[in-house]
């Protein structure tokens, strides 16, 4: 089976190429927009299960404030590392056309895609490096010899 054709011009100039600030932030975007979702859920699911267990009225879960800040950080983590130690794409890197590699190309290792993942969702301007970088990439790509490059084809 061959690999599929990119019909855009300007795309398939791009192949591979590392992806610039402003594809990357408006994938990270979307990403943040999914964690945020996926904790919504959660919340919905617990509000449904307290209704369903104590009959009291409905209510979406109020939970304290460190609750608030700790989850969704500890969702983005697993999300970020699910993503990018299996595919290299997210839902946001997927959307945006892009794959999250090792410097050499390949598919990022688990334990590589956790650390990285950690370290952008503790300080998260670490990507801004890629504004004045003339490889296009962050100090989370230069500390874990990642690269996030545009890739359009459906393969891991």
């Amino acid at each position: 089976m061959t690999a599929p054709t990119i019909r855009n011009p300007r795309a398939r100039a791009l192949q591979g190429s590392r992806a610039g600030i402003v594809s990357r932030v408006l994938a990270d975007g979307i990403d943040y927009m999914v964690v945020f979702a996926i904790y919504f859920g959660i919340l919905i699911a617990v509000g449904v299960a307290d209704y369903l267990l104590t009959a009291t009225k409905f209510k979406i879960s109020h939970p304290p404030v460190g609750v608030t800040i700790v989850v969704p950080w500890l969702i983005l983590i697993a999300y970020l590392t699910a993503g990018w130690g299996s595919t290299g794409r997210t839902i946001g890197k997927s959307i945006m056309g892009l794959r999250v590699v090792t410097s050499m190309g390949l598919r990022l290792p688990t334990r590589r895609a956790f650390l990285r993942a950690a370290l952008c969702a503790i300080l998260p301007w670490v990507l801004l490096w890629v504004v004045i970088s003339r490889k296009n990439i962050g100090i989370h790509d230069i500390l874990f010899r990642s690269a996030v490059v545009h890739d359009w084809t459906a393969g891991t």
